[in-house]
């Protein structure tokens, strides 16, 4: 985190959260929830506008962190800004393919060690890493060594940083170690 808003957090210690306003895509894009806007409608604007920025978007990847309650957020200053994730708080990208594939978050941290992998019904892959959960990219699925087994009651299977993962299916909602839409 950032010296400057470490030193504002000790300054303004009771400043109070935000929640609903910042979205992580499943592309790694920041999204800015414009609530204050006149008309707001969820339905039309909720999935909010990308953050093109450069400075902004790494301010916000240096200062982006997680709390006890597995709720996501970005530290702006002596504010926390809880972050909406549509798969996962972390987006992982691949480096290189196969055997060699690496991983590194989508705000440029490298992964040093998976943990499990889960699959969701829509095909996405959840990866349980050193940094927390992340979502491979789709556009770079194709990359990794992800045996697929039609068989009845087997599973797909996942070779990644010297280790094999059998692929199991996502946990409900009320059991991942994170929460995708922090309100409290």
């Amino acid at each position: 985190m950032d010296e400057l808003v470490l030193q504002a957090m000790a300054r303004w210690p009771d400043v109070p959260a935000v929640f609903g306003w910042l979205r992580l895509d499943r592309r790694g894009r920041w999204m800015l929830i414009d609530r204050g806007m006149p008309g707001f409608d969820e339905r039309v604007h909720g999935m909010g506008s990308p953050i093109t920025s450069p400075q902004i978007v790494e301010f916000i990847g240096r200062n982006y962190a997680h709390d006890d309650r597995g709720r996501w957020f970005w530290q702006n200053g002596p504010q926390r800004v809880f972050v909406d994730t549509e798969l996962a708080p972390w987006v992982l990208r691949v480096l290189d393919s196969g055997a060699a594939a690496r991983l590194v978050t989508h705000t440029g941290v490298l992964v040093e060690r998976v943990e499990c992998a889960w699959r969701t019904l829509e095909g996405d892959l959840i990866l349980v890493t050193d940094l927390g959960p992340g979502a491979v990219h789709d556009l770079d699925l194709a990359a990794l060594d992800l045996e697929e087994d039609e068989a009845p009651g087997r599973r797909a299977a996942l070779t990644l940083q010297g280790a094999r993962f059998e692929v199991h299916p996502l946990p409900p909602e009320a059991r991942l170690p994170w929460r995708r839409r922090p309100r409290d």
